[in-house]
C-alpha cells in the first residue's frame, strides 16, 4: 500500500471516569468510556515529495509527524514524506479525546504507507505516547463501542481491554459544550494528577461494582434508566475525587447547572466527559424532542446559544479506505 491515498475517519470519545489511583493501588486508573459518531475526524493521507499538512489542527498534526519520524527511525523505519488534508475535526481539549484519536489516525496512516498494514495497539501506544492513563481512546480507536479498561500495571504497560459491548444506537446522545475554558491538558493535567489524593479501596470497590453489575448489564439489556442511574453515581463519586483540581464535581458552575437542567428535562446518565467542558446526556426520545428540550434548557440558563449536537454511539471504530 506504499503508493496509496488513504481516507481515514475516527470517532470521538466520551470518558465517564477512572476507577482508582494512588500509591497503594496495584493498578493505576482503569476506566470506562464510549466512542461516538460525531463530531469526528476525517483526513486524507498520501505520499508526497515534500511534507505538507492543511486543514484544522494542522499545527498539531505537524508536531505528531515530527514525533513519529523520530520514533519510527528508532524502529528501523525511515518514513517517507506525506501530504495530509484534514477535512474536519472537533476542537482540542474539550473532553472528546481529540488528541489521542488524531495521533492514532496519523500514526496508522504513516505506518500503512510504509508497509505496516495492521499496527498493534502496543505499537501505536509506543509511537504516539498515548494510553498512559486511560486505554479507552486507544482501544476505542480500533473497536468502537462501550469499553472498560483495567488500568496500567506499570509506567510502560498499556491498559488492557477488559470489556467491550456494542452500545444501543437507538439511544440518542445530546452533547453540549458550555462556553469558557478548555479542560486540563499537558503539564497542567500532569500536575493535577500529582496533586490528587488517592482513591480509597472502598470507593474503587463501589465503582467497579457499578460497572460490572449495573452499567454493563444495562447496556446488554438496553435498560437506559438503570444505565443512567449507575453512570450518574459514578460521575458523582469521580467528580468529587477530582474536585480539588477542577473546583467542584464539574469543571464550572455553569456545567453543573447545565447537568441539573438536563436531568430536570428527563435525560439519563447526564455528566461531564473527562476534564470537560463537554457534557453528555442520553435519551430514547426522537431528535425533534431532544432539540426542543435543548432550546428550553438554553432559555432556563439564560444563554442565547448553547452549542450542542445530537449524535449516537459509534460501534465500528476508525476506518481506513484506499482511494483510487
Amino acid at each position: 500500500m506504499t503508493g496509496s491515498r488513504l481516507l481515514l475517519r475516527t470517532p470521538s470519545r466520551l470518558h465517564f471516569g477512572l476507577l482508582g489511583w494512588g500509591p497503594g493501588a496495584k493498578r493505576q486508573f482503569g476506566g470506562l468510556g464510549l466512542m461516538i459518531r460525531s463530531p469526528d475526524i476525517e483526513m486524507t493521507v498520501e505520499p508526497a515529495v515534500i511534507q505538507r499538512v492543511e486543514g484544522p489542527l494542522s499545527e498539531r498534526v505537524e508536531r505528531i509527524l515530527g514525533t513519529l519520524a523520530d520514533r519510527l527511525v528508532e524502529l528501523g523505519i525511515h518514513p517517507r514524506p506525506v501530504a495530509i488534508r484534514i477535512r474536519r475535526a472537533p476542537a482540542e481539549h474539550v473532553g472528546l479525546g481529540v488528541g489521542t484519536q488524531l495521533s492514532l489516525a496519523v500514526a496508522t496512516a504513516v505506518m500503512k504507507l510504509n508497509g505496516v498494514e495492521e499496527p498493534t495497539n502496543e505499537q501505536l501506544a509506543r509511537l504516539t505516547g498515548r494510553g498512559r492513563r486511560s486505554g479507552i481512546g486507544l482501544h476505542g480507536f480500533r473497536l468502537g463501542g462501550f469499553l472498560v479498561d483495567g488500568g496500567r500495571r506499570d509506567e510502560s504497560s498499556v491498559p488492557p481491554l477488559l470489556g467491550r459491548l456494542p452500545f444501543p444506537e437507538e439511544w440518542s446522545i445530546l452533547l453540549i459544550q458550555p462556553p469558557g475554558r478548555h479542560g486540563l491538558h499537558g503539564p497542567e493535567e500532569i500536575r493535577a494528577f500529582t496533586g490528587l489524593p488517592p482513591v480509597a479501596d472502598t470507593l474503587t470497590d463501589r465503582l467497579c461494582r457499578l460497572v460490572l453489575l449495573a452499567i454493563l448489564p444495562a447496556i446488554a439489556e438496553r435498560d437506559i434508566r438503570t444505565f443512567g442511574q449507575a453512570l450518574e453515581e459514578i460521575q458523582s463519586h469521580v467528580g468529587a475525587c477530582f474536585a480539588p483540581a477542577q473546583g467542584g464535581i464539574y469543571s464550572s458552575p455553569f456545567a453543573e447547572a447545565t447537568v441539573r437542567e438536563l436531568r430536570r428535562a428527563g435525560f439519563h446518565g447526564c455528566g461531564q466527559s473527562s476534564w470537560g467542558p463537554s457534557l453528555y446526556a442520553f435519551s430514547e426520545r426522537p431528535a425533534h424532542e431532544i432539540a426542543a428540550a435543548h432550546e428550553r434548557i438554553a432559555d432556563r440558563l439564560a444563554v442565547r446559544h448553547l452549542a450542542a449536537v445530537t449524535t449516537v454511539a459509534d460501534n465500528r471504530g476508525a476506518t481506513v479506505e484506499e482511494l483510487r
